[in-house]
């Protein structure tokens, strides 16, 4: 088992919720709805909680049950999953919220990228021991929530 820093793991982890953060900041001023722009609000602010617990994460050592080998393996397919997703940098987020051709279409983005998060996530919490594990059981049952609140309002939309 080796014992890392959380330094490579919460990079990836950051990097996926900053993204998050400036998507649903982005969309939020362009929705015309007051119930979405309340939403998006809310979840960008839920998004910099997130991005805030893993970089606490981070600060302390992580342990985690991988061979180098396995180590190779995981980060090779979280990068994978972060290249093909558009959330992979803020700029992505950015334009993805910015070519929304409105706010279902939106929504449908936000639901897209939530379940790429929990993902990843679940990869990242099978990987994970001690403290750090239970913050990412929590981001998770998060983003759970995250794609119940979307879904609902996609379907008022």
């Amino acid at each position: 088992m080796a014992l890392l820093t959380g330094d490579e793991i919460i990079e990836i982890a950051t990097r996926l919720e900053e993204s998050g953060e400036a998507f649903y900041n982005a969309a939020a001023e362009r929705a015309t709805g007051a119930e979405v722009k309340a939403l998006f609000e809310d979840l960008a602010v839920q998004e910099l909680y997130h991005r805030r617990a893993f970089q606490q994460m981070g600060r302390d050592v992580v342990e985690v049950a991988l061979s180098p080998e396995q180590w190779d393996q995981f980060q090779a397919y979280t990068e994978a999953l972060l290249r093909n997703s558009f959330y992979a940098k803020p700029e992505n987020a950015l334009n993805r919220a910015a070519t929304a051709r409105d706010e279902r279409e939106a929504l449908r983005a936000a639901l897209d990228f939530e379940k790429e998060a929990i993902l990843f996530f679940q990869e990242l919490e099978s990987v994970v021991r001690g403290p750090g594990q239970q913050t990412v059981e929590r981001i998770i049952q998060e983003e759970k929530q995250h794609i119940q609140r979307l879904s609902s309002m996609l379907a008022a939309a």
